[in-house]
């Protein structure tokens, strides 16, 4: 007896291809910002056992500029720079820059480094793709990740809604093998392809039943568990299984998502073999002795309309992102908060289990601005930080005066938005000891990290990188203004001599060079209201980066 092809089925099918090239398309927009990948979450260049894009970089000289000598790398207040300043926030002719014994000492000696190429970012490994190939393509990592989360959302949401109907109705052995007969009868359909041949078969065949039940009970959930297990409130919140498989995860993740493209492929190819026609008419009409034609006009129909939905979120990606974040943050941003933003003080427990990596990548370049550089040269002697806003004390603290708070040390993975993780220590003093002193309102329910980082290679962006975290997040115990990387000094690239460290949320969110920490009810009247400078302006989650 042929197979049934109820209306679940039949829409599944429907709204599964919308969902799946949503995820394709908006993944390789993903990728585009860190193209490499690792099964250790040191993540150091030349581990990567791929790597797409500028296959013309040298993977050495990556690893070279990025772990450079710091010294090098730090901006001087009393040489211009040049116009030809190169990345790491220097120019090539660097000067009176304090070395390591005479920052302990608190003396300065003048020098010039003559470095010829300034500190590598992460930014330049990004290899954005094309809209032809990504959603929204170019540099948009923050929107491909708001496409990305809808299509999430809609797949998961047509694949439970199938699984639940497919026992419901007394389906699943349509799918669900009942013998280990099935392997050498799915060799043998196999073999029967290989001949150019269709094997004969009154429903699925041995090999497409196979196949289907591998698709929808095996990869399907690998690719949710490795999705959501790159998500730093899953290593934060159980360190003793997550502390070190998100790179793995993330490479199964593309393992997963191109065995996806390869089924897609291949399923496509069968219903053409099969005869077109009358599988549309299967899946759309639910009879292959259904119009043949009018199948034929809805498919039409379906692909045209899924291809104009794909091409319009391009262009309005593209013409107006902040419109579109806000619009797809619409319930989305909310949901996301409930799963994964959740408060932990756990610490102890991952600094236990992890050791810090050989080097920590670098994202973001130093600031350029004269009062920055003033306090490089000064050696940070004079460097304040204020706590003010909805506050009943206002604070304001030297270096010193913050060294002699209560203090905490911490060793933990960094996850950046890009992709790639480092693991590093970190000391400091905990921004719940700050709370404790200023005795926020009671309807402060944010924190402002504002800093010293003008953004100069961004000169069509007005405004200091700011970054806001709510008031839950920062009383955790492992949120910290950090001035200790790897039991050393700060280095000026990591966001010396202060900078934010979080374990529950993504890199971006730490801000660097901080120099104010403020408290209020809400950010719609700092920036452009949306949470953080990289929220203004790459257009990423306000609310929630824990994932």
């Amino acid at each position: 007896m042929a197979l049934e092809f109820p209306w679940w089925l039949r829409l599944a099918h429907v709204f599964n291809l919308l969902f799946m090239l949503l995820l394709i398309r908006s993944g390789i927009g993903i990728i585009g910002a860190h193209p490499r990948f690792y099964w250790s979450d040191d993540a150091i260049p030349g581990t990567e056992w791929l790597r797409t894009g500028d296959q013309e970089r040298p993977t050495n000289i990556d690893k070279e500029r990025i772990g450079g000598d710091d010294e090098q790398r730090r901006p001087t207040v009393t040489e211009p720079v040049s116009e030809e300043a190169t990345d790491g926030g220097v120019s090539t002719e660097a000067a009176e820059l304090p070395s390591p014994e005479e920052r302990s000492s608190g003396r300065t000696s003048k020098r010039v480094s003559r470095e010829k190429e300034g500190v590598w970012t992460a930014e330049d490994e990004a290899d954005p793709y094309s809209s032809w190939l990504a959603l929204p393509g170019k540099d948009n990592l923050g929107l491909s990740r708001h496409w990305h989360y809808w299509g999430v959302t809609g797949w998961l949401i047509t694949g439970g809604l199938y699984v639940v109907l497919l026992f419901g109705t007394g389906q699943w052995d349509r799918l669900v093998p009942t013998s280990w007969s099935i392997f050498p009868q799915a060799f043998d359909a196999l073999a029967t392809y290989a001949q150019l041949q269709i094997p004969a078969a009154a429903d699925y065949n041995a090999l497409q039943q196979l196949t289907y039940f591998g698709v929808i009970f095996v990869l399907s959930p690998l690719m949710i568990v490795t999705g959501v297990l790159q998500a730093p409130a899953m290593r934060a919140h159980f360190p003793g299984w997550f502390s070190h498989i998100r790179q793995k995860a993330r490479s199964i993740h593309l393992l997963g998502m191109l065995a996806f493209v390869v089924f897609i492929i291949g399923h496509v190819s069968l219903v053409v073999a099969h005869g077109f026609s009358e599988e549309m008419a299967k899946i759309l009409l639910g009879s292959a002795d259904a119009s043949h034609s009018l199948a034929l006009a809805l498919t039409a129909v379906w692909i045209g309309g899924v291809v104009a939905f794909l091409v319009i979120a391009d262009r309005a990606s593209l013409k107006w992102p902040m419109r579109t974040k806000k619009l797809l943050e619409i319930g989305l941003d909310s949901l996301l908060k409930r799963v994964f933003h959740h408060h932990t003080d756990i610490v102890d427990e991952e600094s236990e289990l992890q050791t810090p990596s050989e080097f920590a990548r670098v994202n973001g370049k130093a600031p350029r601005n004269d009062t920055y550089r003033a306090h490089v040269a000064e050696d940070f002697a004079n460097w304040q930080l204020t706590v003010d806003g909805l506050v009943e004390n206002e604070l304001e603290l030297s270096l010193d005066e913050l060294q002699e708070l209560p203090r905490q040390s911490q060793t933990t993975r960094h996850d950046c938005i890009q992709g790639w993780t480092y693991v590093a220590q970190w000391g400091g003093v905990p921004v719940n000891e700050l709370i404790e002193r200023c005795n926020p309102a009671d309807e402060a329910e944010w924190v402002v990290f504002h800093t010293l980082d003008e953004k100069w290679e961004e000169p069509d962006v007005d405004g200091y990188y700011y970054e806001a975290i709510r008031m839950d997040k920062a009383t955790e115990q492992g949120t910290l203004l950090a001035d200790e990387m790897n039991h050393e000094p700060l280095p000026i690239a990591h966001g010396a001599p202060l900078r934010l460290r979080l374990r529950t949320q993504l890199g971006y969110k730490m801000a660097k060079w901080v120099t104010r920490v403020e408290f209020v009810e809400d950010f719609d009247d700092i920036g452009k209201g949306q949470g953080g400078w990289r929220d203004d302006v790459l257009n990423y989650f306000p609310n929630s980066a824990d994932i």
